[in-house]
């Protein structure tokens, strides 16, 4: 199965824009990306892309949720839905989560990241606590920003009343610094697999970037088709 995904990331970031728009008319100024795309929709187009890879790898339709029945129990909490959920014959094969930001980067940013953690630790003691089955969970996270002049840049200078701030993310953009973070989601084993493109919608599906090369939708496909081979093994 070959495809352009940029294509289905392009499609989605109007749908997210829009949905943008509107919801700042409503006062709501921090949109997950569920928020932007899927209400009223039977499948947005990130969710069909994602759909699609876990069929052809072998998981009949049927057990890959992306519109309904996305509610996996937690520990802290008593269920979290996802975007895409996958289950057959009893089994979490795997639960997807989709991010994005367009703007408001220095809060958003610390809201996606706080977001991310919390998922994470939540599900992943729920499996330790017996409640979704005795495989070990697999974590997806796609994360997608907006390409422009404030992304591209960094934020006002970090204060350190205290401690030293990690180096790392001391003068980086927001762009490097999110590369960061989903590397170290990845490192910590928070998440198995994360997919992060940048996106100008100016310039069509040219303007669709992947700025870390261990953060690409061939690295995440490959990984998914890897999951599905481990569980149908």
């Amino acid at each position: 199965m070959k495809r352009d995904h940029r294509k289905e990331v392009l499609a989605l970031w109007k749908l997210r824009s829009k949905a943008e728009k509107k919801a700042r008319k409503d006062g709501n100024t921090d949109l997950g990306l569920r928020a932007g795309v899927t209400s009223g929709r039977h499948l947005d187009p990130l969710s069909k892309l994602v759909r699609d890879i876990f069929v052809d790898a072998g998981i009949p339709p049927e057990n890959v949720h992306c519109n309904s029945k996305l509610e996996i129990p937690g520990f802290y909490r008593p269920q979290k839905k996802w975007d895409v959920v996958v289950v057959h014959k009893g089994v979490l094969v795997a639960a997807v989560e989709f991010k994005s930001i367009l703007g408001s980067y220095s809060n958003n940013m610390n809201n996606r990241t706080e977001e991310s953690l919390g998922n994470a630790t939540d599900l992943l003691e729920a499996a330790e606590q017996g409640l979704i089955g005795t495989r070990p969970p697999w974590l997806g996270f796609v994360f997608f920003m907006q390409d422009d002049d404030k992304s591209r840049k960094g934020g006002k200078n970090l204060k350190q009343p205290h401690f030293k701030v990690d180096k790392e993310f001391i003068g980086a953009t927001y762009q490097q610094r999110a590369a960061t973070w989903l590397r170290r989601l990845l490192m910590k084993r928070l998440y198995n697999a994360a997919w992060y493109a940048v996106v100008d919608p100016a310039q069509g599906v040219a303007g669709v970037h992947e700025p870390d090369p261990e953060l690409s939708w061939a690295k995440f496909e490959a990984a998914i088709r890897g999951r599905v081979g481990e569980v149908l093994a």
